[in-house]
């Protein structure tokens, strides 16, 4: 059990990344700010004056007292994106358990995309000409609404909305690990050059669709605004040609919009770059040491924070990392005997985890996959190991119904259309009371039918199945997408138990090598259920289910080729059998 300053060291650890993650996120604005300063005013002919005059402009009291709204909302970003990645990942089985679990969190995160679109718009307004700076400015003697400005901040409002949308409506924010250890300033430096190289290009589907939608809605939004403010609207961009001919205007928009989203990338990734960093895990505390050591982290209690999916992750990834790495101090300790005692406790708590993780992930795969009409229909089918017993039983039924027949010999027993072997278990073991045909009451009757009606018209109302009703397939879906730590969870167990045949002197793996077989060959043979079925609402998580599903069966495979002189010392019976075909065969 994880204590309470345990617990409060984990909190700290991870707030203190987030922390950095704002601060990186505050520093960039005026990175993106420079860049965006080059491109408005750049100047052929004076270099020079063209990058100190952008420099004087970055480094200008003005930019620092008008940014202070844009870092506030950039602050308020970085708290919502912290709730998003350290915010329990619960399923929900409906799409209105959805909305009441994550509909809160989802509708604060868009509201911080809007306002950060909203004033990086009007911040970055502000360098442009007189035409696009101010919202209000003087016509005809008198105020009118500058659509140019209006043009502008929706641009921004839409950015944002346009981001959030296609990033983070559908999807919880996700973490990725790399393969290849790298520095911070490496994967700095590689995050801002791929960002900056692929915003352009992805910021010309918003800014045209944008375009266009203001082109047909913009005067009644401008007519609202102006009517709401009490003064007159100008007549620029009343039309579709006005908009497409402002080549100016389009190239402010797209440049806007490539700042927006290359910022908002950033903000993301920033917080997925400091969140993969390994935490400081132990495998086991010494009792002997001082009350700031007893908080440190152990592996087997990160493992079983299943409220924080990050630090499950993290803890996963680091076992993964030590099991497989060449003379591993961590791999020599979990096969150490601990003192007083002379017990593999390290080894007997790590193992219990795994397997109780592993376990219970097979366990809650096998029964959502019952949900799945597609293998639920193969479940049906009988195997080929009692094709024989079902012939033979179904032709002695044969023969009996007309031996009945030719006597005119009528049983009193219902007749039942099921051949399966599970209704013929349930037919012979129910009581002769319960077999006897039941004829229904007129008020069971009327009880059913209304029963039937109801039912049916719940599912012509529009929205009632859609909210209320269980998609198929979509426990399973969320538990593959959810699978990282089973990845790295048993490669870590099968590397592990490979070096035990060199490094563990005191045999603490072999009591334990039958049930870590048996866990990894029951998952193995879920993911190759669910593999075969080729379920179409599971398309979208193919890459997932190859990943996990390939992982498997490598773990697997180390294990029983590593073993394989012992393997039937190990395992018994038909079990023995499919593994050791799997080792040849594959």
């Amino acid at each position: 059990i994880m204590s309470s300053g345990t617990m409060l060291s984990c909190k700290m650890a991870l707030s203190r990344r987030c922390v950095r993650a704002v601060l990186l996120s505050v520093a960039v604005q005026f990175l993106l700010l420079a860049i965006f300063l080059l491109f408005v005013n750049f100047e052929l002919w004076h270099p020079l004056q063209w990058v100190a005059g952008t420099f004087r402009l970055v480094c200008s009291f003005y930019t620092w007292f008008a940014s202070i709204p844009l870092i506030g909302a950039v602050v308020f970003y970085g708290v919502t994106l912290s709730q998003q990645h350290l915010a329990e990942r619960r399923y929900c089985s409906t799409r209105y358990r959805w909305m009441l679990n994550n509909g809160p969190r989802k509708i604060l995160f868009l509201g911080a995309h809007l306002l950060v679109g909203y004033l990086t718009a009007w911040l970055y307004a502000g360098y442009l000409h007189s035409d696009y700076r101010h919202l209000l400015y003087r016509c005809y003697g008198q105020d009118c609404l500058s659509s140019y400005h209006v043009f502008l901040l929706g641009m921004g409002i839409a950015a944002g909305c346009y981001y959030f949308v296609s990033v983070h409506l559908h999807h919880e924010v996700s973490i990725d690990y790399a393969i290849v250890e790298q520095s911070r300033s490496q994967k700095l430096r590689e995050l801002l050059f791929s960002t900056f190289k692929g915003a352009p290009i992805s910021s010309l589907l918003p800014t045209l669709s944008y375009s266009l939608v203001f082109a047909l809605l913009g005067g009644f939004v401008r007519q609202r605004l102006g009517h709401l403010l009490g003064v007159d609207v100008d007549d620029r961009l009343v039309g579709i040609l006005d908009v497409a001919t402002n080549v100016r205007l389009l190239f402010y928009a797209w440049l806007l919009s490539s700042q927006i989203l290359s910022n908002m990338h950033l903000m993301k990734r920033f917080y997925a770059m400091l969140l993969s960093e390994q935490l400081p895990l132990v495998v086991s505390r010494n009792r002997l040491v001082s009350h700031k050591q007893q908080q440190q982290l152990t592996v087997v209690t990160g493992l079983g924070l299943f409220n924080v999916y990050v630090v499950q992750c993290l803890t996963a990834h680091f076992l993964y990392i030590e099991s497989k790495r060449k003379d591993s101090p961590v791999r020599l300790e979990i096969f150490q005997l601990t003192e007083p005692g002379n017990r593999p406790v390290n080894w007997r708590e790590l193992c219990d985890q795994c397997v109780y993780i592993v376990g219970n992930f097979t366990d809650e795969l096998s029964d959502s996959m019952r949900q799945v009409s597609v293998v639920k229909s193969n479940d049906e089918h009988p195997t080929a190991a009692h094709s024989d017993v079902n012939a033979a039983l179904l032709a002695e039924k044969a023969l009996l119904r007309q031996y009945n027949h030719m006597y005119g010999i009528r049983s009193v027993v219902a007749q039942s259309s099921e051949t399966t072997p599970e209704h013929r278990q349930q037919w012979q073991q129910a009581k002769p009371s319960e077999s006897i045909r039941h004829v229904p009451t007129w008020c069971e009757r009327v009880s059913i039918q209304l029963e039937e009606s109801l039912q049916r018209l719940l599912h012509r109302i529009p929205g009632i199945i859609y909210l209320f009703g269980e998609p198929e397939g979509a426990k399973t879906l969320f538990l593959l997408e959810h699978s990282l730590p089973i990845v790295w969870l048993t490669q870590a167990l099968a590397h592990i138990c490979v070096a035990s045949l060199k490094e563990d002197r005191y045999g603490v793996v072999q009591d334990d090598l039958p049930t870590i077989i048996k866990t990894l060959h029951r998952l193995k043979s879920e993911l190759d259920k669910l593999s075969n079925s080729n379920a179409s609402n599971l398309k979208s998580a193919s890459v997932i289910l190859n990943y996990l599903r390939c992982a498997v069966r490598r773990s697997l495979y180390n294990v029983c080729d590593s073993f394989y002189n012992y393997l039937e010392d190990i395992i018994a019976g038909e079990e023995l059998l499919q593994l050791q075909s799997f080792v040849h065969h594959g």
